[in-house]
């Protein structure tokens, strides 16, 4: 009788694990709507704390936009760099990634559970009498050097802002941009806590 129990039970055991409820995958579509969706949150929340004109929003948008796109491809010139440097001091008998595993430059930020930058030791770079290899030199520099081509666009648009807006409007923009970042986030996690309580 037990045993008939435990084996029928082992031969439900797959199907209530296929019944579970499976996550699907967002479409390029359903994600570039959603940026999109987000952006014009973003547009409205920060207009409507600044007090921005129909003439300086007018003046002001295009700029912000053109600054943006120029920072997400320095973003990902810097990501390409992190993902290589990962790469590199990664000891060649671990090349393959495991099951489960956070993909190489991925970012997951500082956690609870740790930093994503713990994973790249500097102990399993190869290393010469000279010092580190010239590779790991190379693709370090590029990536210290993605922070500065950053900041000089951040400071390039800050000049061209301050030509559009008072000095005041612009304070008064960075820190409404800060405020959605981080209302952006809060939600972000509120709804991830939601969904680990169902």
């Amino acid at each position: 009788m037990n045993r008939s129990l435990i084996v029928f039970l082992l031969c439900l055991m797959p199907v209530c694990v296929y019944a579970q409820e499976q996550r699907p995958r967002k479409s390029d579509q359903e994600r570039r709507a959603e940026r999109e969706a987000v952006q014009a949150q973003k547009v409205a929340f920060i207009t409507q704390k600044v007090g921005f004109t129909a003439e300086e929003a007018e003046k002001f948008w295009p700029l912000y936009n053109e600054m943006e796109g120029k920072i997400r491809v320095v973003v990902h010139k810097r990501g390409r760099a992190k993902a290589e440097m990962y790469r590199l001091l990664e000891p060649s008998d671990e090349g393959r990634q495991r099951k489960g595993a956070t993909p190489p430059g991925s970012s997951q930020g500082r956690t609870a559970a740790g930093d994503h930058r713990d994973l790249a030791l500097p102990e399993k770079v190869a290393t010469s009498p000279k010092g580190p290899a010239t590779a790991v030199e190379d693709v370090l520099e590029t990536f210290i050097m993605t922070f500065e081509e950053e900041n000089q666009v951040r400071m390039e648009y800050h000049r061209k802002f301050l030509n559009v807006l008072s000095a005041e409007q612009v304070a008064r923009f960075y820190l409404a941009e800060e405020h959605f970042s981080n209302k952006l986030f809060r939600e972000y996690i509120n709804r991830k806590i939601n969904e680990k309580s169902r």
